[in-house]
């Protein structure tokens, strides 16, 4: 007989793939937008409620071969106040990385560039300050330096590259590594409204007195130890218990 199919998808879903049969399309409202955050100068993916548009495509999954029902879950009014569109992806990344690129493809001045959607001048100036500091590129701005290459040739932001680039230098790649990826996640500490003091009482075990990235480690360190003594369904209660997402 016919078996009922559940596809759990990303926002990926929207617009580059087509699932036939889909009768009904449960939309949380949510997803992971990539972020350039000006104050700590990384690039991150938090949750955040998407478009109008976006949360019309997810609609546009069901009923393509007839009727089909989406369920929101979350209020019109909400809807309403969201914005119509996405914000385009230049306003809302590291020009630095983009900079830098575009150097090393020898595409040219940023300035000059017809982008789509100019980014603002103040968000180019940045960019090109931070790849001065990093010694990407020399004082005009306008010239790639040989560690600049070598920093464009990673597909990472352009200061966690420059950072792993040091720690290879410096013989703590693996920890290096580590790190940057704790930093370009979202947190792996989890701590739910309900129960913030339990969860800070179980991170407690992991601070480090000098330093958040030695925190980090300490994590890494008790997530693989645990890891090889434990099958996955018991690593995923000792995690839960812990508060690690």
């Amino acid at each position: 007989g016919q078996q009922r199919r559940v596809v759990l998808a990303t926002n990926v879903a929207e617009t580059s793939l087509t699932v036939p049969g889909i009768d009904y399309v449960i939309d949380t409202g949510v997803a992971r937008i990539s972020r350039y955050n000006p104050k700590s100068r990384i690039q991150r993916l938090p949750v955040e409620p998407v478009s109008q548009a976006s949360a019309n495509q997810r609609k546009g999954r069901c009923g393509r071969l007839g009727p089909g029902i989406c369920v929101r879950l979350y209020e019109e009014e909400n809807f309403e106040e969201r914005p119509e569109f996405t914000d385009p992806e230049i306003l809302r990344t590291n020009l630095a990385a983009v900079i830098l690129q575009m150097l090393s493809l020898g595409l040219g001045n940023i300035n000059q560039f017809p982008f789509v959607d100019p980014p603002k001048g103040q968000a180019i100036s940045d960019g090109i300050q931070l790849l001065k500091q990093l010694g990407a590129v020399e004082q005009t701005g306008v010239v790639i330096t040989r560690f600049g290459r070598q920093l464009a040739r990673l597909p990472v932001d352009p200061q966690l590259g420059a950072m792993l680039m040091a720690a290879s230098r410096e013989g703590s790649l693996a920890e290096m590594l580590i790190i940057v990826s704790a930093m370009a996640a979202q947190d792996p500490r989890d701590r739910p409204a309900d129960k913030r003091e339990a969860a800070a009482q179980a991170h407690a075990k992991f601070n480090h007195p000098k330093s958040d990235f030695m925190t980090y480690l300490k994590i890494w360190e008790f997530y693989m130890d645990n890891r090889r003594e434990h099958g996955s369904a018991e690593l995923r209660r000792i995690c839960q218990a812990n508060f690690l997402n």
